[in-house]
């Protein structure tokens, strides 16, 4: 079962299971091996833009709390405890698998 997320929205909610706050910089990092000091090349833009998109469509899910600052840099994510309970579910199904 795919859960109806993409690869790209699953690593997300997995790279941000354990933690209480991750950037958009750090997940651009992660994901990407993009640094915040590339914001004008092509790469990052595309990155940024896949990255965004997913973000919307997992916040509008109800999978995760998109937390929009003043600072650029901090802008980043948390998961909702159903984010957590799908990404659980995601990880335990591809173990048995």
């Amino acid at each position: 079962m795919t859960h109806q997320l993409s690869n790209l929205q699953q690593s997300i909610l997995a790279l941000c299971l354990d933690q209480k706050f991750m950037s958009c910089n750090e997940l651009l990092l992660e994901l990407w091996d993009l640094q915040p000091q590339e914001p004008w090349s092509k790469k990052y833009a595309s990155a940024h833009a896949s990255l965004s998109r997913s973000l919307t469509r997992l916040y509008m899910k109800n999978l995760i709390v998109y937390w929009k600052t003043i600072n650029r840099s901090k802008t980043g994510i948390t998961l909702t405890p159903d984010g957590q309970t799908l990404i659980r579910a995601i990880l335990e199904e591809a173990e048995e698998a």
